[in-house]
């Protein structure tokens, strides 16, 4: 599961539009993929609050390493509609109004798979309270603070369970504008029928 977060920080001086994000403040963005103990397998901060979850994803090391090494074909990385589909990364279809019922049946599974780093952000904000406003001055050392509380997380995890009540719901990031995708087409021909297949085995 794939997905951006924001870490609210006081904001330097110097542009301080670029670190304002969608909802207002600003932030530094952490992306993160998890699995479903919601153990983080891979993190990336280096972009400001107003970087959009697309951009970051496609200038992100992960982006190119899966691109050089693409995934076997019977797995696959879930993001929202923030993102744009591709032979790695699966998208829910887009809601036009005019979903099938497959459509629809695959749509909420994502949903329901994908909510696990929503939960795992959720999990590394409850118990790092700290994330919830980052009060530091050196913007160049906030992504090393933010990416050390992501391994300490796991740390936390492989030596105790957690409690629902652990995790902090209360900034849970709505979906960010739906991507435009910019594969080619055949490419993207390819990978749409590979969500199809899948959609069809969820009936």
């Amino acid at each position: 599961m794939l997905d951006g977060s924001y870490i609210p920080i006081p904001g330097p001086s110097f542009f301080r539009d670029s670190y304002i994000c969608r909802k207002g403040f600003p932030a530094m963005h952490l992306q993160g993929v998890c699995d479903s103990s919601l153990k983080f397998i891979d993190v990336y901060c280096a972009y400001p609050g107003s970087a959009h979850d697309s951009r970051v994803y496609r200038n992100s090391p992960l982006c190119q390493y899966l691109e050089d090494n693409p995934l076997p074909e019977m797995y696959h990385l879930l993001g929202d509609s923030a993102y744009a589909l591709s032979k790695s990364l699966l998208v829910p279809f887009r809601d036009n109004g005019h979903l099938t019922a497959i459509e629809k049946t695959f749509n909420n599974a994502h949903s329901s798979t994908r909510v696990d780093i929503e939960r795992c952000f959720g999990l590394l904000k409850g118990k790092f309270r700290k994330l919830k406003y980052l009060d530091m001055k050196n913007v160049r050392e906030m992504p090393e603070v933010i990416i050390t509380c992501c391994v300490l997380h796991n740390f936390i995890l492989t030596q105790e369970s957690f409690d629902e009540s652990d995790i902090d719901t209360e900034d849970i990031d709505a979906v960010e504008t739906e991507a435009q995708s910019e594969r080619d087409p055949q490419e993207l021909k390819s990978v749409s029928e590979k969500r199809m297949e899948i959609a069809h085995l969820l009936v």
